[in-house]
């Protein structure tokens, strides 16, 4: 998990393998709708921290990416978009492992997140050397506003 502009595209991307799947924000449809296959399953997501009853009911490993707040806002306004601030209390709360955005540009770091994550998946040094030259981006993702009311009527947001 991380803030919005906290590479979550690029670590969806890079935790997908033929061993993996890893949904990117995938709070745009029900999660009893998500795909699913025979693969570890994982999300990379930039607001399910704002659901604490529904991360609580799994029992996984959480990795939270940290990146300066203002490094994120600065993103968010190159795109348009709003800020962190309201997000920023709820993340603090986040329980799992947390990893600092800058780290995880450093295979090292990243062959520890990826243990962390994946234990039993070997950690495909080429793979990453060749992705974390690259920037992943979403493509036209939106909320979908009758998800989030039926997430909320679930008392999902709730603390």
């Amino acid at each position: 998990m991380g803030l919005p502009r906290s590479g979550t595209t690029w670590l969806a991307n890079w935790l997908t393998t033929d061993r993996s799947l890893c949904l990117h924000d995938p709070f745009n449809e029900l999660p009893e709708n998500w795909p699913r296959d025979a693969r570890r399953f994982g999300i990379s997501c930039t607001g399910a921290y704002l659901m604490p009853k529904w991360l609580k009911q799994w029992d996984c490993p959480v990795a939270v990416i940290e990146r300066d707040p203002a490094k994120c806002d600065a993103s968010l306004g190159r795109w348009g978009l709003g800020t962190t601030e309201q997000l920023l209390e709820p993340f603090r709360d986040v329980p799992g492992r947390r990893f600092a955005f800058a780290d995880i540009w450093e295979e090292a770091t990243a062959a520890e997140l990826w243990a962390y994550l994946l234990p039993g998946v070997p950690f495909d040094a080429l793979r990453y050397r060749q992705l974390k030259h690259m920037q992943v981006q979403p493509y036209q993702w939106r909320l979908n506003e009758p998800v989030l009311a039926e997430l909320a009527a679930r008392g999902l947001f709730e603390r």
